[in-house]
């Protein structure tokens, strides 16, 4: 009798090599705009968002608002103005931060910021090109927010990106006068504890020993 012509499929299969299974694509937020929980000026002491990368920047806001579509109520740039902006409002506040953090990264005893919401900037095309990001959360190159925001070619500090808002920095703006509008005179001074100067206090100006709202009035 002629032997049967059936194999053992599962002999044959045990000499086969595995096979590698298909590389894990790393899933992309459906927004990455929305929002997070608030950040805080300087960084130093936040867990960094890694949803928002270096690669992703220019798809989302405020990067990817139409510059050429957008009313101008203000407008501004870096030193070089390689980075040029404009924003269509007036930012929502205007505060102070005395972190240790921010005296280092900016080489100063304080950082003035004005706080946008990001769908009222817009930078030009080639603005995108000429960004840095820096994480000071881990003393990085990078973008996982919240993170500062430079000029590469004059290193011009343009911004504090936070997950939801963006500050941006007064020196940059361009005013008929040369002179800051006085309702942007800052309300609040953030990490006064950390300061390495006294300022002169105002009336309707709050000093916080942290962060606004989240530590003791100094």
């Amino acid at each position: 009798m002629a032997p049967s012509s059936t194999s053992d499929d599962s002999t044959k299969k045990s000499h086969d090599p595995p096979s590698e299974p298909p590389a894990a694509k790393k899933p992309k937020p459906d927004n990455l705009d929305a929002p997070n929980k608030p950040a805080t000026m300087g960084g130093a002491h936040e867990q960094a968002d890694k949803n928002h990368t270096e690669d992703d920047f220019p798809d989302v806001m405020p990067y990817n608002n139409d510059f050429d579509k957008m009313d101008e109520k203000f407008n501004g740039s870096c030193h070089c103005q390689s980075v040029q902006f404009k924003c269509k409002a007036d930012p929502e506040s205007s505060i102070c931060c005395h972190c240790s953090t921010c005296q280092v990264v900016h080489g100063a005893s304080s950082q003035r910021a004005l706080i946008f919401k990001k769908e009222n900037l817009a930078f030009t095309n080639e603005s995108l090109k000429h960004l840095a990001f820096y994480q000071t959360h881990d003393k990085k190159v990078g973008r996982h927010l919240p993170c500062k925001v430079r000029c590469k070619t004059c290193g011009t500090l343009i911004a504090d990106e936070g997950r939801n808002m963006y500050l941006m920095f007064p020196a940059l703006f361009h005013f008929p006068d040369s002179k800051e509008p006085n309702e942007w005179a800052p309300t609040d001074h953030i990490f006064y504890s950390q300061r390495c100067l006294d300022i002169v206090r105002k009336d309707g100006v709050t000093f916080w020993s942290g962060a606004k709202g989240k530590s003791d009035e100094c």
